[in-house]
């Protein structure tokens, strides 16, 4: 499972995963993502990553592709995850993403949020 959702009124955007990721969600989040960054704000992502169990393969091919299109349209990233990987690859991109990354592990979910919210 992958959503997206947007707090309106707010340039903070959640995206959560659980589970597999189907092509059908990756396209939704994807549209749904693309239509908040084409209205010219930055965004500041919350990326709620409770288990990954992989994607279908037409999903996988378009991950990188967005990835690197909404690279200029984000300004923070917040990752929550209990994953020993996942914080490990985002700690290590960290030094060369054009956003800040800050990991935090799932019983901080709430403080991700407040960072966020704070984040300039």
């Amino acid at each position: 499972m992958l959503s997206y959702t947007k707090t309106p009124d707010s340039n903070v955007a959640e995206i959560v995963v659980d589970g597999k990721i189907s092509d059908e969600e990756m396209n939704a989040a994807i549209n749904a993502m693309k239509a908040d960054l084409d209205k010219g704000e930055r965004i500041k992502l919350l990326e709620d990553i409770r288990s990954f169990n992989g994607m279908e393969p037409a999903a996988f091919f378009k991950d990188p592709r967005f990835g690197i299109a909404m690279m200029k349209g984000v300004s923070h990233v917040a990752l929550v995850t209990d994953a020993p990987w996942l914080k490990m690859m985002a700690e290590t991109f960290a030094f060369v993403s054009p956003y800040k990354i800050k990991v935090f592990e799932r019983e901080r979910l709430a403080e991700a949020r407040s960072w966020l919210s704070a984040a300039a």
